[in-house]
């Protein structure tokens, strides 16, 4: 079902090679790195074998794409952890990593930990196109998105809440946006609002950004779409939302259609239709078109928990994961369980199905993306599952790490995307040790159907 492969899991040497590769990149494009067998590294691409299933595949299991799977780490003696992916141009892959000094997670400082942020590009295939490491404060909420488009470009999303940061443009401070070219060179910066949560980048080299505006009365949702060169061409605002609210999700659509997902308390009025009637809470995921305006909106009403991912697929399918704490009425279904879920929506907004799929150990998160040709991928702990498009199951199978030296390992996924024709692409954490002395490094792997 899915072919799955890994390197080695965390290695000081190795880790400390891959951040000094980051160093060097810090300033601008790199060279591709040499080929494994000339110089080994833990960013290194290496096809990999496929492992038993727990589960077979099946019979309307879509045909596999013929491309080999991939991996990569990136960490050093620090906490990393893979916090955002993309598709950008040709199908390139974007990644953002952040690395904690471990003693910020109460645990014994070592030498050399740092705080870091890295922005990465790859190559379909897995070669890295380049990299850029930026010395970071106390950044939250990084998320990467990328254009398909001719010009490639790259888009940066964050909050910097006590102290600024600087990617070459000056001081980025509160919830920013940092658009790059498609090589990596900073080309404009905005202040979104006092957070932002969520980024989602067109083809024409524009993005729309999920955040907040902070007063002393309220914390305001708002939706704004940049143009390609970041003037704001509409601004949607969600004024009424009461404490508990987390609009933490946005994706767009080939056609430009906004998506996005999360808890809303209400009553909040968008575009003369209201939701959360009663300010009781519950999920809403509402759609907007090219020009800012409310197309149609569904609710999970009476549920708390949180949205995590939304994902709109090449037919305008919607994918929503998270956490829920209470039952989940989604059409014709019902979960009573509470915990991870998934649930579609057609491109009209019409509720198809809800599942709960398996996390496994350590999960962080559950997260979806809807596949070129249909089918709904899940990654949650360290499991991945794929539904059908008509949501039967398709299978289930178990991320292990890579090479474990130290025999104790575990990983948790954190973000997942879809390739056009080539797989899945998932991203978090892998930890090598026990106890408080494990090294934790941030891998990025493509996983074939």
């Amino acid at each position: 079902l899915l072919g799955l492969g890994g390197t080695a899991c965390g290695g000081a040497s190795a880790a400390e090679a891959e951040a000094g590769d980051a160093r060097a990149e810090a300033q601008g494009p790199v060279p591709t790195p040499a080929p494994e067998a000339a110089a080994p590294s833990p960013g290194t691409q290496a096809p990999t074998t496929g492992a038993p299933t727990s589960e077979a595949p099946a019979s309307n299991a879509p045909k596999a794409p013929v491309v080999s799977p991939w991996t990569h780490t990136l960490g050093g003696p620090q906490d990393d952890t893979g916090a955002g992916l993309a598709v950008g141009r040709g199908g390139d892959v974007l990644w953002v990593t952040s690395g904690t000094p471990r003693s910020d997670e109460d645990r014994e400082q070592v030498d050399g930990e740092r705080r870091v942020l890295t922005l990465s590009r790859y190559a379909a295939g897995g070669k890295r196109a380049w990299a850029k490491e930026f010395e970071r404060n106390r950044l939250t909420d990084l998320r990467v998105a990328g254009s398909t488009g001719t010009d490639g470009a790259v888009f940066l999303s964050g909050n910097a809440p006590l102290y600024p940061a600087d990617f070459g443009l000056g001081e980025a401070q509160d919830g920013f946006l940092v658009k790059f070219s498609a090589a990596g060179a900073p080309e404009w910066q905005r202040r979104v609002g006092q957070k932002v949560y969520a980024v989602a980048a067109d083809a024409a080299g524009g993005v729309v950004a999920l955040g907040e505006e902070w007063t002393t009365e309220a914390h305001t949702p708002q939706l704004v779409r940049y143009a390609a060169d970041g003037a704001v061409r509409w601004t949607q605002t969600f004024e009424g939302a009461a404490e508990g609210t987390s609009l933490a999700a946005v994706a767009l659509s080939a056609t430009g259609t906004s998506v996005v997902a999360g808890r809303l308390v209400g009553p909040v009025t968008v575009d003369g239709r209201t939701f959360d009637a009663e300010g009781t809470g519950g999920f809403v995921v509402l759609a907007f078109d090219a020009d800012g305006a409310l197309t149609w909106g569904q609710e999970v009403p009476g549920v708390s928990g949180r949205v995590v991912s939304v994902s709109v697929g090449a037919n305008g399918t919607v994918a929503v994961a998270g956490e829920a704490v209470g039952l989940v009425v989604w059409g014709e279904t019902t979960l009573d369980e509470g915990g991870p879920f998934v649930l579609t929506a057609s491109a009209e907004g019409q509720a198809q199905w809800a599942k709960q799929p398996t996390c496994g150990a350590t999960s962080v998160g559950t997260v979806a993306a809807v596949e070129s040709t249909g089918p709904v991928a899940v990654a949650c702990g360290n499991t991945l599952t794929r539904y059908a498009a008509d949501g039967a199951l398709l299978g289930a199978r178990t991320l292990a790490p890579g090479t474990c030296t130290s025999g104790t390992c575990s990983l948790a996924t954190t973000t997942l995307v879809a390739t056009p024709d080539q797989g899945l692409v998932v991203s978090g954490w892998q930890r090598d040790g026990a106890g408080a002395t494990w090294n934790q490094d941030a891998f990025l792997r493509l996983v074939t159907p």
